[in-house]
């Protein structure tokens, strides 16, 4: 396989030696516009390129890794996707939030795999904290603080640079470790960063960060003390503590966790033909984060993040316009009409449809069960008989009707105007 690294400044100077180092058996090309740094590639037997579309074209490399700096990177990225090239990227996606986004729906459009390089997350410590998470150590996770407290670094940030640059990789964390997308944001910043975040299932988080702290710093993956219903679990100084009822453990090995770097995951999701774990889909998320992050800012309130989620628009499918089929029901009386607004395909969760039914008077819905599945009968207009286990009831609009598994149940219609119900069951599992 062949790789093309472009940009060979102080992160690509460093994954020219990684990838030299771990991955001998990918085949180099580097692209740069410094002319001063060929003789350097090229003593290392690597051709290098001060064009990047000259090198695409002569090399024919088989995937490209962009390691330039932000501003460049929607350029490059896109001259990768216009010769259908497989991106590895360092973060962020792009300059700014609605360049990200436009890159990662034409990514998906056009079938092209695109991973950004989040690294923290693949810490063998950080792995070891997931992994107790999701084996419940601390039970059902109430609220996660994270601190991030550095010396000034060699080169400064602009104060808005520091959400693309450093705070985006504790919002993957964030959302990694809870499993959580989040659901409100507030943002200060004084002297420190301070974001304050309500997540998914009531999760509350905290996240402190400054680039000019003095004494102790914190590890680049931040401090966390994250408390569950059932203990806590605190990551300081590389050791990681859990404490429950049962006392304290402390664990400072974390070989036996697997933790592949992101480019060793990203070329096993090429040869799986799946997307990578940090996919630029899901890492557009962090970086939602981080531009609601600059709203709260700027406008001083909370902000609702939720429409960075993914989740698509709204599903919405009117009943009153559908149209209608009819058909003997369950071998009851007449034809019942109606319309399947919604299938099992359609959820996530145990639900197997909801219907819209008209009985016409004089036609019944015969009785029958539906073994382990719940069916609840909303009754929108009209009246009728509905039988339950040999017993018979008078329902009318308004009614709600349960109907537990293997109960037999069926619904005629005995008045002069049709009965007008929203139907839908439910299962044990999906």
């Amino acid at each position: 396989m062949k790789a093309l690294l472009v940009g060979l400044g102080g992160f690509g100077g460093g994954w020219y030696r990684k990838l030299r180092s771990q991955h001998a058996d990918i085949e180099l090309v580097v692209a740069d516009k410094d002319p001063g740094k060929r003789s350097i590639v090229e003593a290392d037997g690597v051709p290098f390129y001060e064009n990047v579309q000259e090198a695409i074209e002569r090399e024919q490399p088989d995937l490209l890794i962009n390691v330039t700096p932000r501003e460049v990177h929607k350029r490059i990225n896109e001259l990768a996707f216009e010769h259908k090239l497989p991106v590895f990227c360092e973060k962020p996606i792009a300059d700014n939030y609605e360049d990200a986004a436009a890159m990662v729906q034409r990514a998906e459009q056009e079938q092209i795999p695109f991973m950004i390089a989040e690294n923290y997350r693949t810490f063998p410590a950080v792995r070891k904290l997931k992994q107790l998470l999701n084996e419940g150590a601390v039970g059902e996770p109430r609220s996660m603080e994270c601190d991030f407290f550095r010396q000034r670094q060699k080169i400064t940030l602009e104060r808005d640079e520091v959400l693309e640059e450093v705070i985006i990789h504790h919002f993957d964390l964030l959302r990694y470790l809870s499993g959580r997308e989040v659901s409100r944001l507030y943002a200060s910043r004084r002297h420190v960063f301070h974001i304050v975040m309500d997540l998914q299932a009531g999760i509350q988080a905290s996240f402190r960060c400054s680039l000019s702290s003095q004494g102790r710093e914190t590890q680049w993956a931040g401090d966390w003390r994250i408390e569950g219903s059932l203990g806590s679990l605190t990551f300081v100084g590389g050791v990681l503590e859990l404490a429950t009822a049962e006392g304290i453990r402390r664990f400072e090995d974390f070989s036996d966790v697997e933790a592949p770097g992101p480019f060793t995951e990203f070329l096993r999701s090429l040869e799986d033909h799946r997307p990578g774990e940090t996919n630029a889909r899901d890492y557009l998320k962090n970086q939602a984060l981080a531009d609601y992050t600059r709203r709260s800012l700027r406008t001083g309130i909370p902000v609702d993040p939720s429409d960075s989620w993914g989740y698509g628009p709204a599903v919405i499918r009117n009943f009153l316009r559908a149209e209608l089929k009819g058909s003997i029901s369950h071998g009851g009386e007449g034809l019942v009409h109606g319309s399947k607004l919604f299938g099992s395909e359609d959820f996530d969760t145990p639900l197997k449809f909801l219907h819209y039914t008209v009985i016409p008077p004089g036609s019944s819905i015969g009785l029958h069960g539906h073994r382990e599945d719940d069916e609840l009968y909303v009754l929108l207009e009209g009246s009728g008989l509905m039988t339950v286990n040999g017993r018979t009831y008078r329902v009318e609009a308004g009614d709600i009707v349960l109907n537990k598994p293997w109960w037999k149940h069926g619904l005629r219609n005995d008045g002069d105007v049709p009965i007008k119900a929203i139907i839908f069951e439910a299962g044990v599992s999906k």
